[in-house]
């Protein structure tokens, strides 16, 4: 059994890139679920699932969104160790010829150096981040969850990171199936930055190409602005700034790209933009 197990693992590997396809499907789904071990008392030990929107850092990590008063919140707060497992969102006949993933890690909640008050920290069980990167993680999940502002002014909510990623078991079908490393997973090849050029990408697009920004402001949110501004982007999506708002908007490319993709991507974000004005 295990030479057909090591057989399996190794077909699928030749057959696709198993970490490139793990972060296209956290991408199209935006929403998995989340298995913690159970503090509650009765079914202590046990997995406790539910489902989760999350967001992706831009190293790969999801995250999520929780309230202090949720059951996965006492739990990860007395064992981090989860699965957030993802599945194709629509399959029809049989779901195990479908493609699906246990992301299996440790998640860590996330606190800004503001709300320490002193307070030391655990590495184990905690990230610190700055104002401006918890603002950037919740620009990004407010692309899954419009409301995301809401749940952060009226209730006891944090963001929780899946900081540690263990392994992943994937399975894309019928003897596609492996293990991938965390290691593996959270390579710079799979989760490209654009260090080289992002600060002149940004610059040309914000002196050249307002009217583009605003269409794909418009498009994709159903508004209309006057003036639109790129503060940032990444490799999976653009942060736009209208002056008619007070926040800023992630509109992400729908996969991972490459630094040399980062033209033809915008340019697709303006077409389905403008697209979409058009058939209003």
């Amino acid at each position: 059994m295990s030479n057909d197990n090591e057989l399996a693992e190794r077909n699928s590997r030749e057959k696709s890139n198993p970490p490139s396809d793990v972060i296209q499907w956290l991408v199209e789904t935006g929403h998995g679920v989340l298995s913690t071990i159970s503090s509650n008392k009765g079914t202590e030990d046990y997995p406790i699932a539910s489902v989760v929107p999350f967001a992706i850092t831009p190293e790969g990590k999801p995250y999520i969104l929780i309230a202090g008063i949720a059951a996965h919140t006492k739990n990860l707060r007395q064992n981090n160790k989860s699965t957030l497992f993802i599945s194709h969102p629509n399959p029809e006949g049989d779901p195990q010829s479908f493609w699906r993933a246990s992301i299996i890690g440790n998640f860590k909640e996330v606190k800004t150096t503001a709300t320490l008050d002193g307070e030391g920290t655990d590495s184990e069980t905690t990230v610190i981040v700055t104002d401006l990167e918890q603002d950037m993680m919740l620009t990004r999940y407010r692309a899954q969850v419009p409301n995301a502002d809401a749940y952060l002014k009226t209730h006891n909510f944090s963001f929780w990171l899946m900081d540690d990623i263990v392994k992943i078991r994937y399975i894309a079908g019928f003897g596609r199936i492996c293990w991938i490393e965390g290691d593996e997973y959270l390579s710079k090849d799979i989760h490209p930055t654009f260090e080289s050029s992002k600060l002149e990408s940004i610059e040309h697009m914000n002196e050249d190409h307002v009217d583009a920004m605003v269409d794909i402001y418009d498009g994709y949110h159903g508004k209309t602005s006057s003036s639109v501004t790129m503060t940032d982007l990444d490799s999976r999506g653009v942060f736009l700034q209208c002056q008619d708002s007070i926040h800023s908007f992630y509109v992400p490319f729908g996969k991972t790209i490459a630094e040399d993709e980062l033209r033809i991507a915008i340019i697709g974000l303006v077409k389905q933009a403008r697209v979409q004005i058009k058939a209003r």
